[in-house]
């Protein structure tokens, strides 16, 4: 009973996350916000990169981390989506409680690796931005999320 009040739980408050890029369709953008608690900081450095006054080096070098890493996250969100329909799924047909767990561990095992990214996106705006711009940044990010 406590794991799945714990999974509910943790379903619940993971489905008002922030996780949105600009070019999204609104079902994937959905998909995004469900499997992520961590904010899209780099959706507020691209919207708003004339705000932020980014050299040509700094913008270089986040275009090249969101190439490199968006990918993976994507594949992600998607195993997410994909594991919760199948766990509802079995969950309806009367999969044992096992089954159910271990659909429940990769579920939380593919929201880990998004929020490990995301954790590591913040951190290398930490290391381009000047701290003026990352201050900027979180300010223009609390400003469309109230």
């Amino acid at each position: 009973m406590k794991t799945r009040l714990l999974l509910l739980a943790a379903l619940f408050g993971l489905s008002f996350s922030a996780f949105v890029f600009a070019d999204m369709k609104p079902e994937k953008m959905q998909m995004l916000r469900h499997a992520n608690p961590m904010p899209n900081l780099m959706q507020v450095v691209f919207k708003k990169a004339d705000e932020l006054d980014l050299t040509e080096e700094q913008s270089k070098a986040l275009k090249a981390w969101h190439g490199k890493n968006r990918p993976r996250v994507m594949k992600l969100v998607k195993q997410v989506h994909e594991l919760e329909k199948k766990l509802a799924q079995e969950a309806l047909e009367g999969a044992s409680g096992a089954v159910l767990q271990q659909i429940t561990n990769q579920i939380f095992q593919a929201r880990q690796g998004i929020i490990e990214t995301k954790l590591a996106c913040r951190n290398h705006l930490h290391d381009v931005l000047k701290p003026e711009q990352w201050d900027k940044v979180v300010e223009l990010y609390k400003a469309s999320h109230k």
